[in-house]
């Protein structure tokens, strides 16, 4: 049987029906359940993690609190760098879900067929190339913009890839703490608590722990 990650999914189209079974022979999957550790800072750095189900998020620790470098959502890949040479994990990942499903792939069989398939190790170069220009942002925002515009500005990104139409409104079911989103951010959870309920005053959105329901996005201040 074919695991789910290599059907439908473009970045591994390109593999041959030889690789694809050479990676399913050292493939595995796992169920975590909520804030369940997936890896910490330490451990071998020899596996790369295909989302199927859930949320997970990659953070630090930094001054006894989380800074979260990225979320990953479902069909997505996570821990990659040991593609690059990390030899032990630098960082966490957590599950943020309920029954979030993670397919490991042993890096080894990974970097094997990306020496002899060109057009998967372009796929993968192209994925890592994002991660990283979404890492530079991110910095470029933390340093240019004040906590008010990345919250604002975080919120309106949220609708726009998480965001579900209902009429002229907008609405993200997420499973983010006001804390998550300060530590997304760069800012504290105070902050996103006063520009939330800011927003909610002034008939923008509605939020509770569950929802936020945008009004109108395109009316978000920036």
């Amino acid at each position: 049987m074919t695991l789910p990650i290599f059907e439908g999914n473009p970045l591994f189209a390109v593999l041959a029906p030889e690789e694809i079974l050479m990676l399913q022979q050292t493939a595995a999957v796992h169920t975590y359940s909520k804030h369940q550790v997936i890896y910490k800072p330490g451990q071998a750095a020899n596996k790369v993690y295909f989302l199927l189900k859930g949320t997970v998020k990659i953070a630090v620790h930094a001054e006894k609190k989380d800074i979260i470098k990225y979320v990953v959502r479902a069909t997505n890949l996570f821990g990659e760098s040991c593609l690059t040479g990390e030899i032990q994990r630098r960082d966490f990942a957590y599950a943020m879900d309920d029954s979030v499903e993670v397919v490991e792939l042993d890096a080894q069989a990974l970097l094997s067929i990306m020496r002899k398939n060109f057009a998967f190790a372009q796929s993968l170069l192209h994925f890592l190339g994002e991660r990283l220009r979404y890492t530079e942002t991110q910095l470029e925002k933390v340093v240019l913009k004040d906590s008010k515009s990345r919250i604002l500005e975080f919120l309106h990104q949220m609708g726009i890839e998480q965001g579900k139409r209902v009429g002229f409104e907008t609405l993200v079911k997420h499973n983010m703490t006001h804390q998550d989103i300060a530590d997304l951010t760069g800012t504290s959870r105070q902050m996103v608590t006063a520009v939330l309920n800011q927003l909610k005053r002034s008939n923008v959105l509605y939020f509770n722990r569950k929802k936020i329901l945008f009004r109108d996005l395109s009316a978000l201040p920036g």
